[in-house]
């Protein structure tokens, strides 16, 4: 009876423990559907110069994360894109870093038009969520490259330290061209964590 004991609580754990995954998996598929409904009747609502909108407030934290990391490890890369670098992007981080109050001054001005619970701009939630998501990426950026200027400059320069620069930069880069490009589709943009405290910040907000 007592070798039985045993078995009898492991089958009792092993359902347990599967129905509490079947409910899981139940539940974050409900609310995948759920938003992926609510966005669809948001969708139709989104009109180019949303789309457009939406675009701009990405520049604050591409030229933060630029600033950190980019023209560290880009003199490095081929000649070719050092050349379209400085072509294109460069005169604009220039500018970025030699006054850097506007970049204060542009995240107070965008959380005050778009964020703010009373803001007086007209609700466009399209809108409202990437100028979120943006200035929570330019935060972001902002911690990143405080806390890597923070390092020993032996180990910034050293071959590790090229590394860490290096993915912080291209990380900087794909989540902001990734959101530039739902952004154009007229799709919100799915960045693990970052969308989602974003979208729980709205919802809040909206409570």
């Amino acid at each position: 009876m007592l070798t039985h004991i045993p078995i009898f609580f492991v089958a009792i754990f092993a359902t347990i423990l599967i129905s509490l995954s079947c409910i899981t998996l139940y539940q974050i598929y409900i609310g995948t559907i759920k938003l992926e409904t609510k966005e669809k009747k948001h969708n139709h609502r989104i009109t180019i110069l949303d789309r457009c909108s939406s675009i701009l407030p990405y520049w604050l934290p591409l030229l933060e994360g630029l600033q950190n990391f980019g023209q560290q490890i880009l003199p490095d890369y081929p000649f070719k894109l050092m050349s379209l670098y400085k072509q294109t992007l460069m005169p604009f981080v220039v500018f970025y870093v030699t006054h850097p109050a506007l970049a204060f001054i542009t995240f107070f001005v965008l959380y005050y038009l778009f964020v703010r619970a009373k803001s007086p701009i007209p609700d466009r939630p399209f809108i409202r969520f990437n100028v979120l998501q943006s200035i929570l990426l330019f935060l972001i950026n902002s911690l990143l490259g405080a806390t890597f200027r923070a390092l020993p400059i032996e180990f910034r320069m050293s071959l590790y330290g090229l590394m860490l620069c290096n993915t912080l930069f291209w990380f900087v880069l794909s989540t902001i061209l990734y959101s530039i490009i739902k952004s154009i589709e007229g799709k919100y943009a799915k960045i693990p964590v970052i969308s989602q405290a974003v979208r729980i910040q709205i919802d809040n907000q909206q409570q």
